[in-house]
């Protein structure tokens, strides 16, 4: 299932989602109904470790859906690893047989993709080429277990079709964890040299080419990512900001592109090294308990002679490589394929927890059995059903309210149906009661998401300017709006509504600081510019208007630059009819 779920691109979308998870829910039931011998010491460890993340998720709170799908990833690749390493010889060469195989599958398509557009790092089948290359890099090493008492001469066949894989994709940290492998498996001496020598010269020249032929800004900005990943959990050093919360909470700490049209229009959506993405997630806390967790599995794999062996010694290495450098703390499919390489080669080096242990009851298999499909029908199977549900129909309430009761913690339909009723006209009391309670609800399940928190800003703001100044509709809108600066306090847009609903109450102070606050954390946005000519116009300050009308048409100037992304159009987006009425106010 985890082949199956590799070849259909990583099961990111809804659709292959929901039918790799139901499947996966029955296998896993027959695992752990099948399940012999008590948890290791290191296996108990691991488990500590996610139930941390549990109350970590609980205590952060930002993210729920996301939290739970990502600890529902970590709960699968946990019984995944710890059932494979209780089969035996025969069972797990064919199992990394299987492997192997989609291995090769995946090394096609790299293939045929680079072929068909002429680049790399096109996908590789995934949406991304550095989880194909993580899943490739790793099952090289394998294939010194798998093809034992085969020709070599295959053997070398099989490894070069998934190195070329691995090179195809274009991904740096992918070259530099074969190097580690081909390290640990080469025979030491003058055949490890050369070997070495020669793909240190093939890598370079391959990264050379790269770097010439497609740059990759994010090669120069990793070290900024990391600086604010730590400031971030320096703000939430214990608990951390919950898993897969991550891009909620990087509101803060967006990065800063001072040589472009807008500054701040990159936000972290990873954390760019494995290790950091865990201390941010889960805290110290939960920090602390996975390097225990690592040392104790260690120790264990030392002392049952693990380690020496180099299938898996190099497979290890290949992993800590990519871990140093990329985020895949929610990639479940290679999480997935690590553990069971990992158990695989374990189980073919001897290891064995279950050997020195007794058998289980039928009632804790039983029980084992029941907890596994229920968390994989939760957190996988469920919130891809309602996915698939609201991409493949036509947005309507019937479909809102199906949706919500396939999975309550889906926002998406929240936030569909908010908007359309924002752009209702006439705007009734009715209609602002729906809005509030879908607006409501929304924060309610996604409270770490300014989006939501700005929509439930833009409700109340309207009851007040179409209904009357409610006190209640006033404080809510204040609130929201603040709520929503404190999330994505880099952005300018919910600074300049806010200001604009300011101005409606008749607080024209207000209203300039806010407008401000906008142009400091992004000085080419245009409306801003032209609010704040509005305001110091009607405050009687004409030269400080036209001076704001100047800063305006500079920034919209800009619209003339080849290249700009959807953000920096926005920033640089204002009505015509803006410019022309302050222009004949200023005549």
């Amino acid at each position: 299932m985890v082949a199956v779920a590799a070849i259909l691109g990583g099961a990111f979308e809804p659709g292959p989602r929901l039918v790799v998870g139901g499947l996966l829910a029955i296998v896993l039931a027959v695992v752990a109904g099948a399940w012999r011998g008590r948890l290791a010491p290191e296996e108990w460890a691991l488990a500590a470790f996610i139930a941390w993340g549990v109350v970590a998720a609980t205590i952060a709170g930002g993210a729920p859906l996301a939290a739970r799908e990502v600890l529902t990833t970590w709960v699968v690749a946990w019984i995944l690893w710890a059932a494979a390493r209780r089969t035996g010889a025969d069972i797990s060469r064919l199992a990394l047989a299987i492997l192997v195989g989609a291995g090769l599958l995946l090394a096609l398509g790299v293939g045929l993709e680079v072929m068909g557009m002429r680049m790399l790092r096109v996908g590789g089948m995934l949406e991304n080429p550095n989880l194909t290359a993580s899943l490739l890099v790793v099952t090289v090493p394998a294939l010194l277990f798998t093809s034992a008492g085969r020709a070599p001469r295959w053997r070398l066949l099989v490894a070069l079709c998934l190195v070329t894989g691995v090179v195809l994709t274009g991904s740096r940290a992918g070259l530099l964890a074969l190097l580690g492998a081909g390290a640990m498996v080469l025979p030491r001496g003058r055949r490890r040299a050369v070997g070495l020598g020669l793909g240190v010269l093939g890598a370079g020249a391959v990264l050379i080419w790269r770097f010439l032929s497609q740059p990759d800004v994010l090669a120069w900005y990793r070290p900024a990512i990391w600086t604010a990943v730590l400031k971030l959990w320096a703000a939430n050093p214990i608990v951390g900001v919950g898993p897969g919360g991550l891009v909620d909470a990087a509101g803060p700490v967006r990065l800063l592109h001072a040589d472009h049209v807008g500054q701040h229009q990159f936000l972290i959506a990873y954390a760019e090294s494995s290790p950091l993405a865990l201390l941010v997630q889960t805290g110290a806390v939960g920090f602390v308990i996975a390097v225990l967790a690592a040392m104790l599995w260690v120790g264990r794999a030392r002392c049952q002679g693990v380690l020496s062996s180099k299938p898996f010694s190099a497979s290890l290495v290949a992993m800590v490589v990519m871990i140093l450098f990329h985020d895949l703390l929610s990639s479940d499919v290679v999480l997935w394929w690590w553990a069971l390489i990992l158990g695989l080669l374990e189980s073919a080096a001897g290891e064995n927890p279950s050997s020195d242990v007794q058998t289980s009851g039928k009632g804790a298999r039983a029980a084992m059995a029941y907890a596994a499909v229920f968390v994989v029908l939760w957190g996988m199977v469920a919130p891809a059903w309602a996915r698939w549900l609201w991409r493949t129909g036509e947005p309507d309430v019937r479909l809102l309210e199906r949706v919500t009761r396939a999975e309550p913690w889906y926002d998406a339909p929240l936030a569909w149906r908010t908007r359309a009723l924002l752009l209702a006209e006439p705007w009734t009391w009715d209609i602002a009661a729906e809005a509030l309670a879908r607006s409501r609800r929304a924060v309610r399940v996604h409270p770490g998401a300014a989006r939501r928190w700005a929509d439930l800003a833009h409700v109340n703001a309207r009851v007040v300017t179409d209904l009357g100044p409610w006190p209640d509709s006033v404080e809510g809108a204040r609130n929201a709006f603040a709520r929503a600066c404190e999330l994505e306090p880099h952005l300018p847009w919910q600074w300049l509504e806010w200001a604009r609903f300011e101005r409606a109450l008749g607080h024209p102070d207000t209203a300039s600081v806010l407008a401000r606050r906008a142009v400091v954390e992004e000085p080419n946005t245009v409306r801003a510019w032209l609010f704040l000519a509005r305001i110091e116009l009607d405050s009687g300050r004409v030269e400080e208007a036209r001076r704001a009308l100047d800063r305006a048409r500079a920034a919209a100037a800009l619209r003339r630059r080849p290249g700009l992304n959807a953000y920096e159009r926005e920033l640089l987006g204002a009505p015509s009819w803006q410019f022309r009425e302050l222009e004949e106010a200023l005549e």
